[in-house]
């Protein structure tokens, strides 16, 4: 019996341990992240700020455009242009190019808002 209590308080004793040690490497790891309020425009900083966010967030999607017109030029190739492959791929490509122009369009509505310092909407 005394073998099995022994046991036990050190199985309660590792978990314990270790639940301690999951905590700290979670709380060690977390990074203060900097959130923009993109309904927020109370500020020439704020604006710019969210203008810089739209900016990025287009040319990732003409990167993804570019990458996929490419991959339906090798579909083309590998396929035939009568291929769903080409069709899927381009027409993908094409949304991506036309979000990415629309992300464009915001960013230039939120640049103009700084510079004539009326606040933006939504």
């Amino acid at each position: 019996m005394n073998n099995l209590l022994r046991a036990t308080a050190t199985l309660h004793v590792g978990w314990s341990v270790l639940i301690l040690l999951c905590s700290l490497a979670a709380v060690g790891c977390a990074q203060p992240v900097e959130t923009i309020d993109r309904t927020s425009v109370d500020s020439l900083q704020d604006q710019i700020a969210i203008a810089g966010n739209y900016r990025a967030e287009a040319m990732v999607l003409k990167e993804k455009a570019a990458a996929i017109a490419e991959s339906a030029v090798r579909y083309e190739q590998l396929f035939g242009p009568q291929s769903d492959w080409v069709s899927g791929a381009r027409q993908l490509s094409q949304y991506y190019a036309v979000a990415a122009q629309d992300l464009e369009r915001r960013a230039d509505a939120y640049v103009e808002a700084a510079r004539t310092g009326q606040p933006r909407r939504r």
